[in-house]
């Protein structure tokens, strides 16, 4: 697979040499400035990294809190990871491909590269997390990757079995271009984190996808994904008059006890017949996620979306830089 990359990334390839000296002046500045600021204030409630009398009984996998804080947790703390880090990751993990790496990142990865996303066939029994970023299988006649990305959409406009399940055709496209906005982001840390390298040990916490709810969180959104509504508590699996938003994160809004709630997650078994895992899921996932968003079929849609779009949190982004610096440095 060919990258689009004259530089460290191909979305960088068009800067010239004033804008890359500029760049570096930045970058480093930056880099300087996050280093000395020894904890972000965003994690000072973070069930990662809790405080002296903030304990409870140990879980089964990283993120729990323990008697003591693991070494995953200090690791994870040193480089300012949030709570959320599980669902970061997997939002941003679930439609990249193997050329998407290579575009944004400017790695060529093989097909065995170990990156999971959801799996875009949505057919009955289909496995909903694939152990590996696909082939994108892109017309490599087209030279923007904004026209590859519509193209790739448009050629399997009436599969109804295609992607987000109840989303039509231009909400696709969308949600596409907002991943590209996000992987555009995450690009920017990705090159500011070759200054800066992360050590062997935390790059094996961050890049642990069984242990640091990395997996659960793509398992679920596979689910949500397929299945709308399917969490909501509220005719799950049928959507109403508007598509079922998507959400990525596991949230329990009429309670706020969220470390239990990711307690369940984490415990949840995802593996068995499909049918069995959404029964399962109805009862055990509840969120009560029972809100709507409207379609994009007007002007007024299109506001409430743009602004979602433009509520992701940059943070996150960073989150998601820092495990693409780990999983790639190998390739």
């Amino acid at each position: 697979v060919s990258t689009q990359s004259t530089g460290s990334s191909g979305i960088n390839a068009e800067y010239g040499e004033p804008i890359n000296m500029i760049k570096f002046v930045l970058s480093t500045l930056c880099i300087l400035a996050v280093q000395a600021v020894p904890r972000p204030d965003h994690l000072d409630d973070s069930p990662f990294f809790p405080g002296e009398e903030d304990y409870v009984t140990p879980g089964p996998t990283f993120g729990a809190r323990t008697e003591v804080p693991s070494e995953c947790e200090n690791y994870m703390y040193s480089w300012g990871m949030s709570s959320n880090y599980g669902m970061a990751i997997a939002h941003r993990l679930h439609s990249l491909t193997v050329e998407d790496i290579g575009y944004y990142f400017g790695v060529t990865v093989p097909v065995d590269n170990g990156i999971p996303t959801v799996n875009l066939d949505m057919s009955p029994n289909a496995a909903r997390v694939l152990p590996n970023a696909p082939l994108a299988t892109y017309d490599d006649s087209f030279s923007s990757i904004g026209l590859k990305h519509l193209d790739k959409i448009l050629r399997h406009m009436d599969d109804k079995k295609y992607s987000i399940i109840n989303y039509n055709t231009l909400e696709k496209v969308a949600h596409t271009f907002h991943m590209s906005e996000l992987w555009t982001r995450a690009a920017y840390y990705y090159d500011l984190l070759k200054n800066t390298p992360v050590g062997d040990e935390m790059c094996g916490c961050i890049t642990d996808v069984a242990n640091n709810d990395i997996l659960p969180e793509i398992e679920l959104l596979a689910l949500k994904i397929k299945f709308p509504g399917i969490t909501s508590g509220a005719a799950p699996g049928k959507p109403g008059d508007g598509a079922w938003p998507i959400n990525y994160a596991y949230n329990q809004p009429h309670n706020d006890n969220s470390i239990e709630y990711r307690r369940v997650l984490r415990n949840f078994d995802f593996s068995g017949p499909e049918e069995d895992v959404f029964d399962r899921a109805v009862e055990e996932l509840d969120d009560h996620d029972e809100s709507e968003c409207d379609h994009l079929s007007n002007e007024k849609a299109w506001v409430k979306w743009r602004q979602g779009f433009k509520n992701m949190n940059d943070f996150d982004n960073y989150q998601f830089a820092v495990y693409m610096h780990c999983k790639l440095r190998d390739f």
